[in-house]
Formats: structure tokens, sequence, C-alpha cells
């Protein structure tokens, strides 16, 4: 799994092509039914079919000045590559945008635009110096819906990292859009326990998530679930220490649950400590011993017969203790 994810970094030119060759002919998103002729020029409008629809949908293609297209609030990226951006830059320069991104007219700006879907077209329009975007747009079906789509277009591509779906989901419960991650389950489809095990990813401490942000795609869902369980156990320096081996060894969910494993159980065992013992001779016999230990313990075990020997023995040690009678 890890040396397919290699290999698919590498080959983000090729990945992004596919994606448009099969979204140039569905510039409405994969929801739509596929137009029969070629794709309309900007600016213009084309009918389509939805699929839980008979019912024609107009969807219309704009050539939007940059500045006047806003980012989607609820994106269900969060986290992006300098490098993904830099290389579909060349590529826009060189074949110009061949896929709209998805839209719907800003609901509190006239004229102006928000992103469904798109963020890596935009950045990387902007790093090629291109003044505008063609944008398909879409009609504004409400806040839920404008994630829902913008997870489900991902998906479909290349599906944001873990990472990326703790800080849209958390952020959907804090905007009260859904009120539990039951909900959040149900709306895309995937496990509660999933949803759960990702959004835990979120009380790591900062400096852990920051690390984690620099590759996210090493951090699957196992194996963010593992790093949860070892921070509950160790220092946050330990944490971030195993964040980073399996950064740069690659280590499999397999791999970093052995690590998590040693690490519990190396807390629960106590260090040894060095201990010396001295033996208590009376005459030529052994009636006793003094043990000591590195922590600072010292145990006294002496047996005398004689009383006065003994009581002496015990106002000496009441005396050294200022212990009261």
């Amino acid at each position: 799994m890890r040396a397919s994810l290699t290999a698919e970094k590498k080959d983000v030119n090729a990945r992004f092509a596919a994606a448009e060759a099969v979204l140039t002919e569905r510039p409405a998103g994969l929801a739509v039914a596929a137009p029969l002729a070629s794709a309309p020029a900007a600016n213009s409008t084309e009918a389509t079919f939805s699929a839980e629809s008979s019912a024609p949908v107009q969807q219309r293609i704009v050539a939007a000045p940059l500045d006047r297209v806003h980012e989607n609030p609820l994106n269900a990226r969060h986290i992006y590559d300098p490098e993904i951006v830099k290389e579909l830059a060349a590529s826009i320069a060189t074949r110009g945008q061949l896929v709209p991104a998805s839209a719907i007219e800003h609901p509190t700006i006239s004229g102006d635009y928000l992103l469904i879907d798109g963020h890596y077209r935009k950045k990387a329009l902007a790093a090629a110096g291109q003044p505008t975007i063609n944008l398909v747009i879409r009609p504004h079906e409400g806040d839920l819906e404008l994630y829902r789509v913008s997870w489900l277009l991902n998906e479909e591509r290349s599906a944001q990292s873990p990472l990326d779906n703790a800080f849209a989901w958390r952020k959907l419960i804090d905007k009260g859009l859904v009120q539990t991650e039951l909900q959040i389950a149900e709306l895309l489809g995937v496990s509660h326990s999933m949803v759960n095990k990702t959004i835990a990813l979120l009380n790591l401490p900062s400096a852990v998530l920051d690390r984690m942000r620099d590759q996210p795609e090493k951090f699957g869902v196992f194996v963010g679930y593992e790093i949860t369980l070892a921070a509950k156990k160790v220092s946050e320096t330990e944490v971030l220490a195993l964040v980073n081996r399996i950064i740069e060894e690659d280590l499999s969910s397999r791999e970093v649950s052995a690590i998590r494993a040693k690490l519990d159980t190396g807390e629960k065992r106590k260090p040894k400590e060095t201990s010396r013992q001295y033996k208590i001779q009376h005459t030529g016999q052994q009636i006793g011993s003094l043990k000591e230990w590195d922590s600072g313990k010292v145990a006294l075990e002496v047996v005398l017969a004689d009383p006065k020997e003994r009581a002496a023995l015990v106002a000496e040690l009441r005396s050294r203790f200022g212990l009261a009678d």
C-alpha cells in the first residue's frame, strides 16, 4: 500500500491528466449525465439531466476573475501539497485549464463566486499567472451540501487525507451543521468508527499535528489511530519521535501498532534498581542485614536476643529520626 501511494505521488501529472480527461466530458460532475456534444465555451449554458431527476438542469459555465472567486469555507481538503500545485501550474501553462471547477454564486457578494471544488486548480492558475478560472455554476443547496459535494468530488479523483477530514468534520460540528459523529457517517456513507477515530486526531499536540501536515499521505486512519493511542501513554516528545519514524521509514499500520505496543509495555515496567546489601555479624554469626537502593530506600532487619542491646539500638534509632515516645 505504501509503495502504491509513493508511486501515485510521483505520477501527479498523469493522475491529473486522467482526471481531466474524464471530467472534460462531465463538466457538471459525475452526478450529471455526460453531454452528447463537446464541452460548451465559457459563459455558455448547457442543459443536462440529473441522475436523480428526469427534469433538465441548466448549467452555466463562466470565466471568472480569480479575485472574484472565494474558497469554500467547508472545503473537504485543508492540506495542499505545494509540489502538486507547481506541477499542475506547469500543465495549465502548457495546455490551459481543461476542466472547469465547480462553484456557486456567492450567497452574500453579488457578482462573486464560491468554489465547491477546484482549489488546486485555482492555486495552480494563480501560480501560472492566469487571471481567470473557468467555473461550472451549480445551484446552491445549503451549507451541508456545499461540504458533501466537495467531499464526493475529491473522493472521485484524489481523496483528501484523514487529517483533512478531521479538520473538516470538526468544523461541521462546530458550525452546528451536524450534531453528532454518527450524522457525519450517515451523510458520507462511512462507518461511525472511522469518523470517531479520524476526529480523535485533533486531540494530538499541535507540534505533532504540524509535523503530520508535512506529509499527510503517510497517516491513514489506522496509523493515525495508533498515534492517538500512543499519545495517551507517552510524552509529546516520544509521540513526535514516532511520527518522524513513520515519515522517514514509511511504516505500515502494523509496524506502527507493534511500536506503540512496546511503548505501552515500557511504561508499565518499572526500571530495575541497583541495590547493595550488608550482612550484620555478631560473635561469628549473621544476625541481620542492612540493604539500600539507588532510589534512597534503606531497610534494616536484625535480631538481638539481649534486651539491653535491643533497647539501646531502638533508642539510638528513635533519637536519630526524632521519634517521640
